[in-house]
């Protein structure tokens, strides 16, 4: 994590939280942690060139972060590394905790649906409206209770908090049918903020059944980007690094970040879909065509920053902070 500060901390639990997740109590080595918010998640330094992003799943403490990994064979291995390689006393590097996805904590009511491992970042979420007394309502899509992390402490949330509700949907059992996003969602479309984290055909339904309701009332957090119609990156442009005195050619079919480096250029990034917000640069000049799932509308507006690895120029001419 070249270029961006990081924190050394030490594995002091590790908890079998599911049939493939497992959590990580992480501690610093040496004093407090900093502070975060529900919805924030780090980045670790899974191997040498290897970055991958968790959520926290704990309250807001100091002196620990939980993250949840989900084991995944198909994956590019991070998840296979922190499964078979990290133990108890085991040290990694970890960045400050940021959050593209926080919690509007004034909400009227919160309604949340998560999918497998999409539970980590929604789970911080309803212990800190629990904890402010708010009212908020949970579906849990699984495809069976093993496979279900963190079931018992939603259960248990549930229970104490007068205002929270969880459902459970498991539609790899026998017999069993899949949620009903109409049904869930339609009731408290006029006065809801909506969240969901899970696989893509799921954020797209959901996406799908609010249809109309006010873009700053959703929340989503993708662990893959929806596919991108590759016809939309034919035009080429300019790139001007302003710290550098350097001008380079972004062709059609070329992110910045390849551009970059191939030219020398260090660049942080991980997820190179436009999701885990790594790479975001400083905009100095021209107008981004964003295509990140990082940003919110207003900030997309402001033009201030962009995802290099996916964002392109709506012009000729860009301007970047680097």
């Amino acid at each position: 994590m070249k270029g961006r500060e990081t924190i050394e901390v030490e594995v002091r639990g590790i908890r079998l939280e599911a049939e493939t997740v497992r959590s990580f109590e992480l501690w610093p080595v040496a004093g407090e942690l900093p502070r975060f918010t529900a919805g924030a998640h780090l980045d670790v330094q899974v191997l040498p060139d290897v970055l991958r992003q968790y959520s926290l799943t704990n309250p807001h403490e100091r002196h620990r972060y939980v993250i949840a990994v989900h084991r995944d064979p198909a994956g590019a291995g991070g998840s296979m590394r922190m499964h078979d390689a990290v133990t108890i006393g085991s040290r990694l590097s970890v960045s400050v905790p940021r959050n593209h996805f926080p919690l509007n904590e004034r909400a009227e009511h919160s309604v949340f649906v998560a999918g497998g491992i999409g539970v980590t970042p929604l789970l911080a979420m309803v212990r800190r409206l629990s904890e402010l007394g708010r009212s908020w309502v949970f579906y849990y899509c699984a495809r069976t209770p093993g496979r279900a992390a963190f079931l018992r402490e939603l259960h248990d949330l549930a229970d104490t908090c007068a205002g929270g509700t969880l459902h459970c949907v498991f539609d790899g059992e026998p017999g069993a049918a899949s949620l009903n996003l109409d049904d869930a969602l339609g009731a408290h479309r006029g006065h809801a903020d909506f969240y969901c984290c899970g696989p893509e055909p799921l954020m797209e339904a959901f996406s799908k059944t609010l249809a109309g309701v006010a873009p700053e009332r959703i929340h989503l957090e993708y662990f893959k980007a929806p596919a991108a119609d590759a016809s939309v990156d034919a035009d080429a442009f300019t790139v001007v690094l302003a710290r550098r005195g350097k001008t380079l050619r972004v062709p059609a079919g070329r992110s910045i970040l390849e551009v970059l480096r191939e030219n020398g250029v260090p660049t942080l990034s991980s997820c190179r879909q436009g999701i885990c917000g790594t790479c975001e640069t400083a905009v100095i000049e021209g107008e981004p065509d964003h295509r990140d799932h990082v940003l919110t509308p207003r900030e997309r507006a402001s033009n201030q920053t962009m995802m290099i690895c996916v964002s392109r120029c709506k012009g000729e001419r860009l301007t970047l902070d680097i």
